[in-house]
C-alpha cells in the first residue's frame, strides 16, 4: 500500500494527465451550499417592487443583499432578453480573455448580435433597470445565485425572485486556465458548473455591482 504522500501525488498525476483531454470536472473544486437568500426586486426604472404579482407588475432585476450583486431576470417575451436565446462566448480584449477571444455571433438569439460581448452591450445600451455597466459575471459570482435544494430539472434558482421555467446553461467569464479555448459555465438545470468550448452557443445573465455606503449598507441606484 502506499503511503498517504504517495497517494496524493500519484492522484495528482492522473488529473495531470486527464485534464487536457476530458476538460469537464476538471479545475478548481467548488461546492456550492444552499442558504437563505435574502433580495430585492428592480423594476426597470431601477425603483423597488414589492413583488406581490409578477404578472402583472413584472420585474426586471433583481438585488443579492447580502453579496451586493443585481441580476437580470429572465423573459418569456421574444427579443433581446428572451430566456431561450443563447449566445457563443467572446472577448476581443486581451487582458480579460484568459488568452482566448472565442468566437463572435455562434449563438441563437434575438436583438442584437449572439456572443456574449454583443449582448453585455446590447443590455448596457438599454440601461437595464437604470444601469449601463452590466457584465457577464464570474465563475464565482454566479455560484451565489445557485439554489442546490432544487432538484432537477430546476431550475436551480430562488423562484420568488426569478419566476423563469427553464433551467439553462450559463456562460461565466471564466476561462478554463489549463484549455484557454474553454471556459466556465453553469447549469441552471441541476446547480453544477463545467467547462465548455467559447465557440458552443450557451444563455447569458448578466450581473452588476451594487455600491456600499461607509456603514457598509448597500446603496440603490
Amino acid at each position: 500500500m502506499l503511503p498517504k504522500s504517495s497517494s496524493f501525488f500519484y492522484h495528482g498525476i492522473v488529473l495531470l494527465l486527464l485534464c487536457p483531454a476530458a476538460i469537464t470536472g476538471c479545475g478548481d473544486a467548488l461546492t456550492p451550499k444552499p442558504f437563505v437568500f435574502d433580495m430585492t426586486r428592480i423594476n426597470q426604472d431601477g425603483s423597488e417592487n414589492d413583488g406581490s404579482d409578477y404578472a402583472k407588475k413584472p420585474w426586471a432585476c433583481v438585488r443579492d443583499n447580502q453579496s451586493g450583486l443585481i441580476w437580470e431576470v429572465k423573459q418569456s417575451d421574444p427579443g433581446l432578453q428572451n430566456i431561450n436565446n443563447t449566445y457563443s462566448w467572446y472577448d476581443p480584449d486581451e487582458k480579460s480573455n484568459g488568452g482566448y477571444a472565442g468566437k463572435a455571433n455562434a449563438g441563437v438569439c434575438t436583438g442584437s448580435a449572439c456572443d456574449t460581448d454583443s449582448y453585455a452591450k446590447a443590455v448596457n445600451a438599454k440601461k437595464l433597470c437604470g444601469f449601463n455597466d452590466w457584465y457577464l459575471p464570474s465563475r464565482f459570482e454566479l455560484n451565489t445565485i445557485v439554489d442546490t435544494s432544487i432538484p432537477l430539472p430546476g431550475p436551480t434558482l430562488p423562484k420568488a425572485f426569478f419566476p423563469e421555467s427553464l433551467g439553462g446553461k450559463y456562460w461565466t467569464d471564466t476561462t478554463f486556465r489549463t484549455r484557454r479555448a474553454g471556459a466556465w459555465a453553469w447549469r441552471f438545470d441541476q446547480g453544477s458548473d463545467y467547462v465548455v468550448e467559447k465557440s458552443e452557443a450557451l444563455n447569458v445573465r448578466m450581473t452588476h455591482v451594487s455600491p456600499k455606503k461607509p456603514d457598509g449598507k448597500l446603496t440603490p441606484k
